[in-house]
């Protein structure tokens, strides 16, 4: 029977054809596709002078769920020239996007701050000041600690300087036990290049480290940054502290290169009002009128909302990106660069405290962010929850 059997095998085998392995052609492969956890695009892209940039985007299709606490990043500390032709805020010298610059700058343009000083630092204490109408603690320094404990540390010579920076939320109970984590979500991470081909050599001009989604709980202490952030901006206005005037919606833009992020009018738009703040504020020029200060520092309670706006660059000039998720991001400038919020899904709540405690009991830093300035403890986000959470008892 066995030997039958593989008489009948060999029969049928010897029977089959083999072809010889033939390779595809470029035509063929583009028909071909499937799933796999790394994707590969070149976009074409037209920058600011009409020209066009080539892309290189490697995406990862993956889901990272980070929980962190870093006690400062900086990037970029090398000469650039000091302000250039600045317009708004007080003086005049606050707000500005590189469009004039003095020519004594010559190849220097481009790299010239927009703050007069870099960074905006010496300037007077008056300058450093939370707003009255969207801070609880009224109009404070940002170097008193009892409001601020992270203080203030503004730096000239650095493209981004962030310290007490945490991705994630920590939620303990009363006696500081049961403890729950939530991460810091960004789901499809990628990296881009940018390649300048218009000479005989492809050169790299610049890349970009980001998600197509970026969702969660993120706090800081921004003492200077090169880039947008672009929040929504809830806040409960009060008169010295006490009494209730009602909420302020707005969405401004703090953004530039090496400043502490001043509200200028023309990129403020006040979206709604109640009770009466309606009387106090009437326009987005009233509200500059009420604010003329650097606000970027106090807004350290974030909560980002599935924004796709939301990554780190380096480049050797100003880059147009590739559009990521519908959102084609603002022009990055030359040297270190941090994209937040640009899609109006980045949320601060100016009444939560100065961070979302992402610090267990007997940390270095949680005794201060626990406790707030008039000693009511410090409320904690309640926005949507992350996927995954775990229990801690210290």
């Amino acid at each position: 029977m066995y030997q039958n059997l593989l008489a009948v095998l060999t029969l049928f085998l010897t029977s089959v054809s083999v072809s010889a392995l033939q390779a595809l052609n470029d035509s063929f492969l583009a028909e071909t596709y499937g799933q796999a956890i790394f994707e590969i695009t070149e976009p074409v892209v037209k920058q600011p002078n009409g020209s066009d940039l080539n892309m290189v985007k490697l995406t990862i299709g993956a889901r990272v769920e980070i929980n962190a606490n870093i006690e400062e990043v900086a990037l970029g500390r090398y000469w650039r020239p000091s302000g250039t032709n600045c317009s708004g805020g007080d003086g005049n010298d606050k707000v500005c996007y590189n469009d004039i610059v003095p020519e004594s700058y010559n190849d220097n343009i481009n790299w010239a701050c927009t703050a007069n000083p870099c960074g905006s630092v010496g300037l007077a204490s008056s300058n450093y000041l939370s707003s009255l109408l969207t801070h609880d603690v009224g109009e404070k320094e940002f170097s008193d600690k009892g409001i601020f404990p992270s203080g203030f540390e503004p730096d000239g010579g650095v493209d981004v300087k962030i310290r007490h920076l945490t991705m994630g939320q920590v939620n303990c109970d009363g006696s500081g036990n049961n403890c729950k984590m939530t991460p810091f979500v960004q789901e499809n991470p990628y990296l881009e290049f940018a390649f300048d081909e218009t000479g005989d050599t492809r050169k790299l001009v610049g890349f970009r480290l980001g998600s197509e989604d970026s969702f969660g709980y993120q706090g800081n202490a921004i003492d200077v940054i090169s880039g947008f952030i672009r929040p929504n901006i809830t806040a409960v206005a009060k008169i010295n502290g006490s009494g209730n005037l009602g909420s302020i919606k707005l969405e401004t833009q703090l953004g530039g290169v090496r400043t502490i992020g001043w509200i200028d009018a023309n990129t403020t738009f006040l979206k709604s009002t109640s009770g009466l703040t309606g009387l106090l504020i009437g326009s987005e020029t009233d509200l500059q009128g009420q604010s003329p200060h650097a606000q970027l520092f106090p807004v350290q309670s974030n909560y980002l909302a599935h924004t796709s706006a939301f990554f780190f660059s380096l480049g050797t000039r100003a880059i147009n990106w590739s559009e990521i998720g519908g959102v084609s991001p603002g022009t990055t400038m030359p040297g270190f660069w941090i994209n937040m919020g640009g899609d109006a899904r980045l949320l601060a709540e100016t009444q939560k405290g100065s961070h979302p405690i992402n610090y267990y009991p007997g940390h270095s830093y949680g005794n201060d962010y626990y406790t707030a300035p008039a000693g009511a403890k410090i409320q904690n986000y309640d926005a949507p929850q992350a996927s995954w959470s775990e229990t801690y008892t210290p």
